[in-house]
């Protein structure tokens, strides 16, 4: 039995325990999971309750309001015999410095087993995400039916605004099926680089954006953006990372769910969950009605996730704090979270995956749908993107020479 004396700390101690949850902040899904939960069952306005911590706080209102779906088996696809193999071989060298930087990292999964009381776990799945298997190359878009990126900008009064964009991406380290691996020769200093270009609509037809990630933690990115408007190539300062793709809600660490170099933030992990994503998406484009970015006809599944806290080094950056939940045997992302400066709710996105064949016929993951939400002034963007993988590029196709091409009328198709 409790004396006065000891009851009194008692109850200072949990709220004093209160106080700290709510002043650190907390992400919009760390209420527990049904553990019920079954394939077959309907989500929907009259159980809402059951998916709660399982989806984005935006998504949970939608489903209150009225949306529903089945919850559907769960079906795992797994990364290509290359890239375990090559974890084998590379993963045991592999070390963190003290700042964060990764050492001695040459292909596959840096990290293969993380234990969960390990004190940089956070950091150690940041960077198994970071080079998780994409292929040694892809073309984001490739597999759509239309060959390229359909997006679509959707206002909050249900209007829609389309855009056609070309995007191409090589890795020119961790590479584990294309020659030269597991690095291209001369490009070991850069990690990867992406091509991409509008086609659709006209007023933003023509531009195109060349974006380079080097190794070094220290180095900057190089961005480069020809303007067609303008007729010149402009290299953009680092802050343009932070800037709206227009008409977007996707900035351009946005792509990718988590695309910023990983050594200019802080993590924290967020623990191990069920999570409601879509590993494989029926239809791409998915059914839906117009001015509306919800699938009407896919079901969800359970997906067992780990969580993690992104908070920026440089206070100046645009997402003070974002959290995302990837799949703990693929890593892809399913729904990652920001907030504002003020700890305001900001934008949520989900990103729906689809399987797909490689050349030799083994199956993979890739994006199919991905969606985010300005939950601040009702925007959504819906893009898909599903890839084609191991394309074969050659690294001199990434170059300011490209742009130069497509300023004198040329294209990257």
């Amino acid at each position: 039995m409790m004396l006065p004396t000891q009851q009194k700390v008692h109850w200072l101690s949990r709220w004093f325990a209160i106080l700290v949850f709510f002043m650190l902040g907390v992400p919009a899904t760390t209420h527990a999971a049904d553990p019920d939960l079954k394939p077959g069952d309907i989500i929907g306005p009259n159980n809402w309750q059951r998916a709660k911590g399982m989806v984005g706080e935006n998504l949970l209102n939608r489903i209150k309001s009225g949306y529903s779906f089945k919850i559907k088996q769960s079906r795992f696809v797994s990364n290509p015999k290359e890239y375990d193999a090559a974890t084998s071989l590379y993963s045991g060298s592999v070390k963190l410095a003290a700042n964060g930087e990764l050492l001695n990292y040459v292909a596959g999964s840096p990290f293969p087993e993380v234990a969960p009381n390990d004190p940089q776990i956070a950091l150690k799945l940041i960077w198994n995400f970071y080079w998780r298997w994409l292929g040694d190359d892809y073309k984001t878009g490739g597999g759509t039916g239309e060959g390229k990126i359909i997006r679509y900008a959707i206002e909050k009064d249900g209007s829609e605004r389309r855009a056609d964009v070309l995007h191409h991406t090589i890795r020119t380290r961790g590479r584990v099926t294309l020659n030269a691996k597991p690095s291209l020769p001369g490009y070991e200093h850069i990690d990867w680089m992406q091509l991409r270009a509008d086609e659709y609509p006209r007023d933003t037809a023509g531009t195109t954006t060349l974006e380079i990630r080097y190794s070094d933690p220290k180095r900057e990115d190089d961005l480069y953006i020809y303007v067609p408007s303008i007729r010149r190539i402009r290299r953009a300062p680092p802050t343009q990372r932070c800037a709206t793709i227009a008409p977007s809600e996707f900035n351009f660490d946005d792509i990718n769910n988590f695309n910023a170099k990983i050594a200019d933030f802080n993590y924290r992990f967020l623990g191990r969950t069920k999570m409601l994503g879509n590993l494989a998406q029926e239809r791409v484009p998915f059914e839906r009605k117009s001015g509306d970015y919800l699938p009407s006809k896919e079901s969800w599944e359970i997906v067992e996730a780990y969580g993690v806290e992104i908070s920026p080094k440089d206070s100046g950056y645009c997402y003070p704090r974002k959290a995302i939940y990837f799949d703990t045997r693929t890593l892809e992302v399913l729904w990652a979270m920001t907030w504002d400066g003020k700890g305001n709710y900001w934008k949520e996105q989900f990103s729906l995956r689809t399987p797909v064949k490689l050349a030799d016929g083994q199956e993979t993951l890739s994006v199919g749908t991905a969606v985010v939400t300005n939950v601040q002034n009702g925007r959504s963007t819906l893009v898909d993107a599903v890839r084609v993988h191991n394309q074969g590029y050659q690294p001199t196709l990434f170059t300011l020479a490209t742009l130069q091409t497509v300023m004198r009328g040329g294209s990257l198709r």
